[in-house]
C-alpha cells in the first residue's frame, strides 16, 4: 500500500490511497518541540540532543534514541529502528527486530524537496504513530545530512 504526505503551512499531512487523513506532523526546528496528531489524539515530541521522547497526556510512551555515529533511530519500546537507506530510490525505512522492512519513505521530488513524500508500506498492520515517527526521522535525518554537507 502506498501513502502520500504533503506539506502545507508547516503541517505535513499523510493521506491513504482513498485520500483520507492518516495523521499529521508538525515540526518546529527552532523550539525542537514537535507534534503528531492522529484523529483526536495529540502527541508531543521533545528532542534533547540524541534522544526524542514521544509524550501523550504528560506521559512518555516512546523513546527514540539516535545512534551518534550511524544516525539510526531506535524506538526502544517497540524494538524497531528508523534508518537511512543508501541509494537513489528510497531515503528512510522502518525495520522490525528481525531487520524486516515495514515501510519506506522517500521525498517525492528527488532533486528538490518541496515537502511531499511517498510512503510505501511493506506490511499492512503498521500503527499510524509508527508511520509518523518514521516520517519525523526521515525529515530530521535529511536536515542533519544537509547540515553535514554544508559544514564540510
Amino acid at each position: 500500500m502506498q501513502l502520500t504526505a504533503k506539506t502545507e503551512n508547516e503541517i505535513i499531512t499523510i493521506f491513504d490511497s482513498k485520500n483520507e487523513i492518516v495523521g499529521k506532523l508538525l515540526i518546529n526546528l527552532k523550539s525542537k518541540q514537535h507534534q503528531i496528531i492522529i484523529n483526536d489524539k495529540t502527541y508531543q515530541l521533545t528532542q534533547e540532543k540524541w534522544l526524542c521522547k514521544v509524550i501523550e497526556n504528560n506521559k512518555t510512551i516512546y523513546h527514540l534514541k539516535t545512534d551518534k555515529f550511524w544516525g539510526t533511530i531506535k524506538i526502544e519500546e517497540l524494538d524497531k529502528e528508523i534508518r537511512g537507506i543508501f541509494g537513489f530510490t528510497w531515503g528512510t525505512q522502518l525495520r522490525d527486530a528481525h531487520k524486516q522492512t515495514l515501510l519506506k519513505i522517500r521525498t517525492k521530488n528527488q532533486i528538490k524537496n518541496k515537502g511531499n513524500y511517498i510512503i510505501q508500506l511493506d506490511k499492512l498492520n503498521i500503527n499510524p504513530i509508527e508511520i509518523l515517527m518514521t516520517l519525523y526521522g526521515h525529515i530530521v535525518g535529511s536536515i542533519a545530512k544537509q547540515n553535514i554537507i554544508l559544514y564540510t
